[in-house]
């Protein structure tokens, strides 16, 4: 048996002030509207696996444009993502169907 070493490289953090598409290429995305942002989420079913984290620098929530993310403690898939309270983040991961929210603070 042999050892893999390796490192997980994603590019640097985004930063993204009003509504928008998360592209192939963005996986750390820092939100700072003057007001609520609406996320399009890359769709699950061609994203299974892939991470995608998100943290607000604002006092403004960060909500889904769909209703395809599962709330961190289970249940039906909804909009809401982050609440209106700066310094939250959440991690999402897709399952294939939706957008799970895996961890946040």
């Amino acid at each position: 048996s042999g050892v893999v070493t390796a490192q997980i490289r994603r590019r640097a953090p985004i930063t993204k002030t009003t509504a928008f598409t998360v592209a192939d290429n963005e996986h750390w995305i820092i939100c700072n509207g003057t007001a609520a942002i609406a996320v399009t989420l890359p769709n699950a079913a061609t994203n299974t696996g892939r991470e995608i984290m998100l943290k607000t620098i604002a006092a403004f929530a960060v909500n889904s444009a769909a209703s395809n993310v599962i709330p961190l403690a289970g249940g039906a898939a909804g909009t809401a993502i982050l609440p209106a309270t700066a310094g939250k983040w959440a991690t999402l991961v897709s399952d294939g169907t939706n957008w799970v929210i895996m961890q946040s603070a």
